[in-house]
């Protein structure tokens, strides 16, 4: 199988089901902590050998790396992905490339003294923003030298104002590294998945008693202007059955930190509001995702194809109802009728939430992958934010986006 190939069956593999010769999600146990949006069931760090160790350590270090790193195809990660330097695949050096199986192996860094030798040099685009004002990008020193535009925002977040003034980006890059599912993605990551556990688990689930006296729907939110109408749906939505909002956008609280309360709250509801802030093609971010981990259902809000991503039984879809009255109508049943309520967490037997820095890593691998590979068809004269991460083409608001949903005005 040509390297290319082998990378894009990764890279897909790891959504629904994983090879078990090249499994990206370990053993390790999850660990949930709960953050802002929601609660953030983030993953327990991968524990390091000392051999992974000494490559976080000689990261800063030129001399150490220089000698370590050998011939190894170099991926310099230009700028941090929101205070992570290594994007949270769990260290530099190999690391996402062993944990991942990958067909290749590269060097993975953020030391700029690298530049002058680097492969590759990602830059994490959002952080072009009017917030990082000393942002740059850097001048290529070799004409071989590849420029990785990657962001996992959405482009409604991100297109006009985010995007520092004056900055250009036509002919700079020559692969895209992002969540759009397109012929125009080099280095497609959906922003969470699932993997095929290679024997059924045991999950124990409610008792049928216990979901009857279980609350209903409940909603971590912070930002209350979101461009999207995910605010105006919750609204008209609480009109019908009860919609717990938890933080600056409602009338219920959980201190900051205090993970027994957050722990508490998920246990006592039935349904989470997974609803995104933009409503754009194939976002489907870590509302979804960490709702997963728990025994909550989420009901989705957003423009991605969620039964491309999860088992069509572990969500519902505000799009699939006349209204939100109808769907309140539909939550009730499900509360009333606990084995319907059930079946949406049946697949748990079959599938396992992958860890957020599982999916990240094997993008790295396939990117790694794309710089073994022979005549690969590398965009030249490209402007990706003019021709691929357009708003006004991938994304809809307005009375676009409230039909989309059915919520009258």
């Amino acid at each position: 199988m040509h390297d290319l190939d082998r990378a894009n069956s990764y890279t897909r593999i790891d959504i629904f089901q994983v090879d078990g010769s090249r499994r990206a999600h370990g053993s390790t146990d999850v660990k949930e902590r709960l953050t802002e949006a929601v609660y953030s069931a983030a993953t327990e760090t991968k524990k390091l050998t000392t051999k992974d160790t000494r490559r976080l350590q000689s990261d800063g270090c030129e001399e150490s790396e220089n000698k370590t790193r050998k011939r190894l195809k170099t991926i310099l990660l230009w700028n941090p992905f929101f205070g992570e330097p290594d994007y949270g695949v769990g260290g530099f050096g190999t690391v996402a490339f062993e944990k991942t199986n990958c067909e290749h192996t590269c060097w993975l860094t953020s030391n700029k003294s690298q530049l002058p030798v680097a492969d590759a040099v990602v830059v994490h685009v959002y952080n072009m923003g009017p917030n990082y004002q000393n942002a740059t990008i850097p001048k290529r020193y070799s004409q071989n030298q590849i420029f990785v535009f990657f962001i996992l925002e959405s482009p409604q977040r991100s297109y006009k104002g985010f995007f520092k003034t004056g900055f250009s980006f036509k002919d700079v890059f020559n692969l895209t590294f992002t969540f759009l599912d397109s012929k125009e993605t080099d280095i497609y990551i959906p922003l969470g998945g699932l993997a095929l556990r290679e024997h059924p688990k045991q999950i124990q689930l409610p008792d049928e008693s216990a979901i009857t006296n279980e609350s209903l729907v409940a909603w971590f939110v912070s930002n209350c202007h979101a461009p999207s109408a995910r605010m105006a749906y919750a609204m008209e939505l609480a009109k019908y059955v009860p919609v717990h909002i938890y933080g600056a956008c409602g009338n219920y609280s959980c201190p900051q930190g205090d993970i027994d309360c957050y722990n508490k709250i998920i246990q006592s509801y039935m349904f989470y509001l997974a609803f995104e802030n933009s409503f754009c093609k194939d976002y489907a971010t870590e509302k979804l995702f960490r709702t997963l981990t728990t025994l909550m259902v989420p009901i989705v809000y957003g423009n991605a194809n969620y039964a491309k991503l999860v088992p069509a039984k572990a969500f519902i879809d505000v799009r699939d109802f006349e209204s939100p009255k109808h769907l309140a109508n539909y939550l009730l049943i499900l509360k009333e009728t606990p084995k319907k309520y059930l079946r949406y967490l049946s697949w748990k037997r079959k599938y396992s939430v992958l860890r957020e820095g599982d999916f990240k890593a094997t993008g790295f691998c396939r990117l790694c992958n794309i710089l073994h590979t022979d005549n690969y068809p590398y965009k030249t004269n490209y402007d990706p934010v003019a021709d691929y991460w357009n708003p006004d083409e991938l994304c809809v608001s307005g009375n676009e986006e409230r039909k989309a949903v059915h919520l009258e005005k």
